[in-house]
């Protein structure tokens, strides 16, 4: 008698824990990205389009895009020297700080995050080892140092909330820590995904964008890998989601482990050798997944049909007839993925004469561009 209720206890056990993992085990696949590539934005659903000329004077120069952050009403744009606040109608609105050595300045900005529950954006000086917490009116709230070591190779973060940030990391020969949760109260670190190789002396980060957090949720994507996945904060753990459906040969995980030349220039060879390579970049919305990879090319998966294509980030200069999709840096809370182009990029292009719609709009918005203005704003809303 004691046997079988033992047998059920421990039966009864495996089905609550199996119920406990069943959301992290049922994998989609999604097929169609062996198919032949598209040319950027051929076919692409556009529910909504808009492009936002940013205002341009000496007080907010933009140089070198490295993030785009929604914070409520605003659009910061970060670049390792400034980080300059525009309205969503491009005029310039103000500046979170200055470079510099003193109080409320920066010396090197290494990523710049909004938090929701504090309304408040937080600027990471990887230089030195601060986080700098300004109100959304511009005004120092708080500066908090960290030890040395802290963000030296700090890519990019967002805030879990509760004094917590989700981070993806440069890695440098051995140093291969990609992803890790941080503990900003007790400045503790756990590692959420680590490379299995290195590289070669050089310090390469694993994408610009290779996480998105999206309502809550964060998804990511790794180096030379098929699946997406997502983070569990509680289990500091990431479980797979989605599966590219290819016939392209993938890496091992010997291969990688023996990788002793990660980045670019090894990405790039087995890309021409016809290995699947992965992607660098994820954003999410409502209806797809944006699964990009550098500048090469970019893939979207739809939820509702379970398909994924592939498209060229490449731009025919000489005869634009699809709307392309440029630089997507961010989501913001309506949906939209947000991308940009500098000024001096588009002067040179040329539109179909039959362009109308979305893509006429972006026609009249470059129009009115000199190559000195910043760079142009665009929000696309793609169809589920």
């Amino acid at each position: 008698m004691k046997m079988k209720k033992a047998c059920w206890i421990v039966c009864a056990g495996l089905l609550l824990y199996a119920c406990h993992e069943s959301p992290h085990t049922q994998i989609t696949v999604w097929e169609g990205f062996d198919e032949e590539m598209r040319a950027n934005g051929e076919g692409l659903a556009v529910d909504s389009f808009l492009a936002i000329p940013l205002q341009t004077d000496r007080r907010c120069l933009v140089e070198s895009v490295k993030k785009i952050v929604p914070a409520g009403s605003l659009l910061v744009l970060v670049s390792e020297k400034d980080v300059l606040a525009f309205n969503r109608q491009g005029q310039f609105v103000r500046r979170f700080g200055h470079q510099g050595n003193g109080e409320g300045e920066y010396n090197r900005v290494s990523t710049a995050y909004w938090d929701e529950q504090t309304q408040t954006l937080n600027i990471v000086d990887g230089t030195r080892e601060r986080i700098l917490t300004y109100g959304a009116d511009g005004r120092l709230l708080d500066t908090n140092y960290f030890r040395p070591g802290t963000f030296s190779l700090l890519n990019t973060a967002e805030s879990l909330g509760g004094q917590r940030l989700f981070c993806s990391h440069y890695i440098y020969n051995d140093q291969n820590m990609a992803m890790s949760d941080f503990n900003l109260t007790d400045n503790t670190q756990d590692t959420v995904y680590r490379f299995p190789g290195q590289t070669d002396n050089t310090q390469e980060y694993t994408g610009r964008h290779p996480f998105a957090t999206y309502k809550g949720r964060v998804t990511c994507v790794l180096p030379f890998d098929q699946h997406l996945y997502t983070y569990s904060p509680e289990e500091r753990r990431l479980h797979p989601i989605m599966e590219v459906g290819t016939q392209q040969p993938l890496l091992t995980e010997t291969q990688l482990e023996e990788m002793d030349d990660y980045g670019i220039n090894r990405y790039a060879e087995e890309w021409m050798q016809g290995t699947f390579v992965g992607f660098t970049d994820v954003f999410e919305t409502d209806g797809i997944y944006l699964l990009g990879f550098s500048n090469l090319y970019y893939a979207v998966a739809n939820k509702a049909t379970g398909r994924i294509a592939q498209y060229t980030y490449h731009v025919d200069k000489e005869n634009i007839t699809s709307l392309p999709l440029l630089n997507i840096s961010a989501t913001d809370e309506d949906g939209f993925l947000i991308g940009y182009e500098d000024a001096f990029e588009m002067k040179d292009w040329h539109f179909a004469d039959s362009a109308s719609g979305s893509l006429r709009a972006m026609q009249q918005s470059v129009s009115t561009l000199s190559d000195t203005d910043n760079p142009c704003l665009f929000f696309y809303k793609l169809g589920h």
